[in-house]
């Protein structure tokens, strides 16, 4: 996303991929430091693959980008892994990932789409599929093919860990009287042409619910403060431009919404929770697997 330094303008931003190298290096930070209050996730999850045995984990990285997802889970996971990193946008798949010296990670690239996936994931229970602040973006159509690559009707499918979904909850403080605005503007906008926007997170969780999959939600929400302040400011600018973007008549209201932000982050004084959710999502339980509580359902 991008916005106008100078004012709101309606067509000044095109929410749209390519998504900018700059705004996923801006919230890397906030994306790892999220994913911290998801980590009994990843003790589900580690438990389900090593009860397997699989040798080498292949981890499909769907809207790798410049590979902050294997960043931060990679050195995480257990034992050798094939990383083979998915996105539409080759110059993001360009940048150098930082998995430090493991050599138990090696690492692919594939520029390809969600229609690609079935042909990308293998089907034999050894693989893992792995996005962040993804599903948001993505139609309905887009979600079901995911759901049908992690939970196939006749193959074991695949453990799946979607993170940093927004879910549309964003609370600014102190308030101010066209946050609603603002907010039903944004969220109209990633619901354009049907797409479950803010509401991806639940439609998939559903979607593999209905296909015998274990689904657990844990909530990784965006705690920002003036220790973000580049984040929080390119985050607001974006927000405007988007609500803008939405509906040009917005405009005035929405310049005078993000001066008074700006004003409040530069004097300290603004926080923002901004809600995503993760979403863990393994294969039924075997019948003779009957080792283990079973995983908590939200």
């Amino acid at each position: 996303m991008g916005h106008d330094r100078d004012g709101l303008h309606p067509g000044s931003a095109v929410v749209a991929r390519p998504v900018p190298a700059d705004w996923l290096a801006l919230r890397r930070r906030a994306d790892h430091r999220a994913r911290e209050d998801a980590l009994d996730l990843l003790e589900l999850l580690t438990h389900h693959l090593r009860a397997r045995g699989v040798d080498e984990l292949v981890v499909v990285d769907v809207g790798a980008g410049t590979g902050s997802n294997q960043a931060w889970l990679a050195p995480r996971l257990p034992g050798h892994q094939r990383w083979v990193l998915v996105d539409h946008d080759a110059d993001l798949l360009e940048h150098e990932t930082s998995t430090g010296a493991d050599d138990r990670i090696t690492t692919e690239r594939a520029v390809a789409t969600v229609e690609d996936l079935p042909s990308l994931v293998p089907q034999d229970g050894t693989a893992l599929l792995a996005c962040a602040a993804l599903l948001d973006l993505l139609s309905a159509a887009e979600i079901e093919t995911l759901a049908h690559v992690v939970a196939p009707d006749a193959a074991p499918g695949a453990a799946a860990l979607l993170s940093l979904t927004v879910t549309g909850e964003v609370v600014l403080t102190p308030g101010h009287p066209a946050d609603a605005v603002v907010t039903t503007a944004f969220d109209a906008h990633q619901r354009r042409e049907g797409r479950p926007g803010p509401d991806a997170a639940e439609v998939m969780a559903r979607a593999l619910r209905r296909r015998g999959a274990r689904v657990e939600l844990r909530a990784t929400d965006w705690l920002l403060g003036t220790e973000n302040e580049p984040l929080l400011r390119r985050y607001l600018h974006d927000r405007a431009a988007v609500a803008v973007e939405h509906d040009p008549g917005l405009a005035p209201v929405v310049q005078g919404w993000l001066e008074e932000r700006s004003l409040q982050l530069e004097a300290g004084s603004l926080r923002a929770r901004v809600g995503h959710l993760d979403l863990l999502s393994l294969p039924p339980e075997p019948v003779d697997e009957g080792a283990g509580a079973a995983p908590r359902s939200r």
